[in-house]
């Protein structure tokens, strides 16, 4: 099968000829139609997850939507010709076919979007509702989204928005139309404003929660001068310091992408009620993969890139 996988860490990505995948009695095989694009894919190129049972080529891609193919003796929940999508976590979705362990991590797809849209969701949306979960918000809550046009950005204030959150979000002037079309009730500028003295002259009481994917620990606690007492700190790449913001009594939680389960029939449900949309922003071939990645890699796209593999 065709596969787009690296030969070592920080190398090309590039397309390989490979074996497709044997399954277990446990697993499913699934024929990839559309892979979606993550930071992570990229990290884990370029070793952020290495150990030494890391070989190679390693395949990249977590993200897929496509159709089972073959199925374990013991699956039950899914047959040869169900449409599914899921987070494939290290089994290498940028190919034409994906082994993966269905308990979890795999589901059915949602009827409302195709299967580009599909491979859109499951990392960075099931992160987004882990996160909107951790930040414990009701109806009415004030809630800041930093990193607001990515992948978990987006989902995120969507989310919030459906759960009657008042949502601010980062976003350049430019982007501030997209932002506001998921949702958003405010915008602020980061590249044109100070975040945290804006939003105090904005908020100067505080507001309930915070919810960042990509600052820094520095910049991270800095930005929790936003809250008022008793207000959380949510944040997708490890960057709380958790034991140092409860003395400031800021509930914060590190939430781990790979380590998120659960959650796809939640966001398949949001997706086919209308409560979320798939903010696609490109697709690129499957043999176009490199220059996806390098979109990826240069932090400025809004929503989600997507590989179309069938």
């Amino acid at each position: 099968m065709r596969a787009i996988a690296v030969d070592a860490f920080r190398g090309p990505a590039s397309l390989h000829e490979i074996p497709v995948p044997e399954i277990g009695p446990d697993d499913i095989l699934v024929r990839v139609h559309a892979a979606g694009v993550n930071p992570i894919d990229w990290k884990i190129a370029d070793g952020v997850k290495a150990d030494a049972a890391t070989g190679f080529p390693l395949v990249l891609g977590q993200d897929a939507a496509g159709t089972v193919d073959r199925v374990g003796a013991n699956v039950s929940r899914f047959k040869v010709g169900d449409e599914v999508f899921g987070a494939f976590w290290f089994a290498g979705t940028y190919a034409e076919f994906v082994r993966g362990t269905p308990a979890a991590n795999v589901a059915p797809k949602p009827r409302a979007v195709d299967f580009e849209r599909a491979a859109a969701l499951p990392t960075p949306a099931r992160a987004a509702l882990a996160a909107v979960d951790a930040a414990e918000l009701n109806e009415g809550h004030k809630l800041l989204v930093v990193g607001a046009t990515g992948g978990v950005g987006s989902y995120a204030v969507q989310i919030a928005v459906q759960r009657g959150v008042h949502v601010i979000a980062t976003a350049r002037r430019d982007a501030e139309p997209y932002i506001r079309e998921l949702g958003a009730a405010e915008t602020i500028d980061h590249r044109t404003a100070d975040l945290v003295d804006e939003m105090l002259r904005r908020h100067p009481s505080g507001i309930d929660a915070v919810i960042d994917v990509v600052s820094g620990r520095d910049a991270l606690e800095r930005t929790a001068l936003v809250l008022s007492s008793g207000g959380r700190v949510v944040t997708t790449i490890h960057a709380a310091d958790v034991e140092g913001l409860a003395k400031r009594l800021i509930k914060a939680t590190n939430i781990d992408v790979l380590g998120t389960t659960g959650g796809l029939d939640e966001v398949a449900r949001l997706v086919d009620s209308g409560a979320i949309t798939v903010p696609l922003t490109r697709v690129f071939p499957l043999d176009h993969a490199a220059e996806a990645i390098a979109e990826s890699r240069s932090g400025r796209i809004r929503g989600k890139i997507v590989l179309k593999v069938a």
